[in-house]
């Protein structure tokens, strides 16, 4: 047989001794001196790695790096097929209460914007902003996945949607924004005002026309916010600029428009928000020398609340006035004081009966109530004491006055316009798509 290694021999027996009823004892194996465990090199940069990570933050020091790994919580394949087989059931289910085809509910639905929500029963019925859970007025056309659940998780800051609140806590605590991602034009006392570009802010604006349309019924514009300026309304603490309400306006109006869509939350209605954002878009109109007016048609609220703020402008005017039968109490200089158009400013001393015609001319005299004016002012100071400061106000135009009075292109270029095909009687120009949003 080969020889056994020295090392692995097997120790002799001691020979047998007398007493011992002759057997021999079997040998005591020397007992082996043990090793120090000495930390090997890998565990020591196993440590220092651990270290540094624990050192290393994220999201501004609000988790470490052990806190921020998600790799532990990636989905397997048992997860995918367990959710694959629970959505399918899902569709199955729903596809019976509102019958769908089965072959159609077993595709799928995919990530897109849907347009006929309403006529399979899909609505987001609330929407938690914040501190509040408000209730949805309007069916508002999220994407597919997200109707399907009544209720949604939205960001206060960057107005992001979510279906769990898992997801929707995370998200809170490692969010960047703390206000709209605009110029901050104009603050006053806890209330301020952002300039926000549709064009530059794209997912921020159009989230907030999701929001807007919750609350609008003839809200028809959501995704396309490119030519729009969006100036959103917030109040601010120490923990950031809370949304209140917004309203939107073109960039280059044809029309003259100062204000395409305004909208309040429900929580911040009833508190003077509505009038302060007209005044503050008549601000800026002011600022930009060209008369404004709202888009039409006006709702039926949308029609009160003006002419409510369109009263009380034109009676602060004429009460502020030292000689009322002067010749300088015309309805242009109304207009220049106030940045409402004449068709306003007149539409309004009609249905109040200050504009009369004088017997035998074909001139209007402006007769002022002066009683009538003075108790209307006072019910509206001790309604609302919110009104906006033009010296806080810092902003210059997008459009100035100069660039709406710019002459005519070239005649080569009108040439050139008038050559192109003429649309036909079911096409609609870009103007006149983007002309849906009427405030309320």
């Amino acid at each position: 047989p080969p020889a056994t290694p020295k090392s692995r021999q097997t120790p002799k027996a001691k020979p047998a001794t007398p007493g011992s009823g002759g057997q021999a004892q079997p040998a005591t194996p020397t007992p082996v001196a043990k090793r120090r465990k000495t930390p090997s090199k890998k565990r020591v940069s196993a440590q220092a790695e651990a270290a540094d990570l624990d050192a290393r933050v994220f999201f501004e020091n609000r988790l470490n790096a052990r806190e921020a790994d998600t790799t532990a919580y990636a989905p397997g394949d048992s997860d995918r097929l367990a959710f694959e087989e629970a959505r399918t059931a899902a569709a199955l289910e729903e596809a019976r209460e509102t019958g769908l085809p089965q072959a159609a509910a077993e595709a799928g639905t995919p990530s897109t914007p849907c347009s006929g929500a309403a006529g399979v029963g899909y609505q987001v019925k609330k929407i938690q902003l914040g501190a509040y859970e408000i209730d949805s007025w309007y069916i508002s056309p999220y994407p597919d996945e997200y109707s399907r659940h009544p209720l949604l998780y939205v960001c206060e800051f960057c107005l992001k949607y979510m279906k769990s609140v898992y997801t929707f806590r995370r998200h809170c605590a490692k969010c960047p924004l703390r206000h709209p991602p605009g110029d901050e034009i104009y603050r006053d006392g806890n209330l301020s005002v952002f300039e926000v570009d549709g064009r530059k802010n794209k997912i921020y604006c159009q989230n907030l026309c999701l929001i807007g349309k919750m609350f609008l019924d003839t809200k028809t514009l959501y995704y396309d916010v490119e030519p729009f300026l969006f100036y959103v309304l917030c109040e601010h603490d120490t923990d950031g600029y809370h949304f209140a309400g917004y309203y939107s306006k073109e960039k280059r109006s044809v029309q003259g428009y100062n204000l395409s869509c305004i909208m309040i939350l429900p929580p911040k209605q009833r508190e003077g928000y509505g009038k302060l954002l007209i005044e503050f878009s008549y601000l800026l109109s002011k600022k930009e020398g060209l008369p404004g007016s709202p888009e039409k048609p006006l709702s039926d609220f949308g029609l009160l609340s003006y002419r409510s703020y369109w009263r009380r402008a034109i009676y602060e005017i004429l009460l502020a006035m030292p000689a009322r039968d002067s010749p300088a109490v015309s309805i242009e200089a109304i207009s220049k004081k106030t940045g409402m158009t004449v068709d306003d400013i007149i539409s309004t001393l009609q249905t109040d009966g200050m504009l009369q015609r004088q017997p035998g001319l074909s001139n209007y005299a402006l007769v002022v109530d002066v009683p009538r004016a003075e108790a209307y002012l006072q019910r509206a100071r001790d309604k609302s004491l919110r009104r906006i400061d033009p010296a806080k106000l810092r902003w210059a135009p997008f459009l100035t006055k100069a660039a709406a009075d710019a002459p005519p292109p070239p005649p080569h270029l009108q040439q050139l316009r008038s050559s192109a095909a003429p649309m036909s009687d079911g096409e609609q120009s870009d103007d006149e798509q983007s002309d849906g949003d009427a405030p309320t």
